[in-house]
């Protein structure tokens, strides 16, 4: 690729940031993070039994008395604030947020509000259980924390893309 950054370092950084990692990172980092991903999280909170109500379909969430317009935002807005915060320290750690769900779902059944606080510490465990995988292994230059979920990740997505007649709803 062709690198047209007038410091090597700074595309160094930047190539090490899309591959995600949490090594080098102090409490700085985490302080600098927290309000955002609070703020975030609580949003989601508190739209978790509304996303109950999605989950049975947009027209029976309105039939509902849900307010549509007001529920987007709210959510566009949480996860924007917890992903951001958290993607501004650690880096693109990708699938993440597609592993931790369908690891709960079995045992939580399918409806959000159910599934978001034990989906995101399973998100949780699992990037520190990779990240101490990742720190085992013998290679000659350190495997970086992305490159791991995404080995774990990729199958689960063919799975289930694969899969006919995957619904949200069926797993009840």
């Amino acid at each position: 690729a062709l690198n047209l950054s007038p410091n090597y370092f700074a595309a160094l950084e930047i190539a090490f940031w899309l591959l995600g990692a949490v090594e080098n990172r102090s409490w700085l980092h985490v302080a600098l993070a927290l309000p955002g991903t609070l703020s975030g999280c609580v949003l989601m909170l508190t739209a978790s039994r509304l996303l109950d109500g999605l989950a049975l379909g947009e027209e029976v969430a309105r039939t509902l008395g849900i307010n549509m317009g007001r529920l987007r935002f709210q959510i566009s807005v949480g996860l924007a604030l917890a992903v951001g915060g958290v993607v501004s320290v650690t880096g693109v750690i990708g699938f993440v947020g597609l592993l931790a769900p369908h690891l709960v779902r079995p045992v939580t059944g399918a409806l959000p509000s159910r599934t978001l606080i034990p989906a995101a510490l399973v998100g949780a465990i699992l990037v520190v259980l990779a990240d101490t995988f990742i720190r085992l292994i013998p290679t000659s230059t350190e495997l970086k924390l992305g490159v791991l979920t995404a080995f774990l990740g990729v199958p689960l997505l063919l799975v289930l893309l694969l899969q006919p007649n995957a619904s949200v709803l069926s797993e009840r």
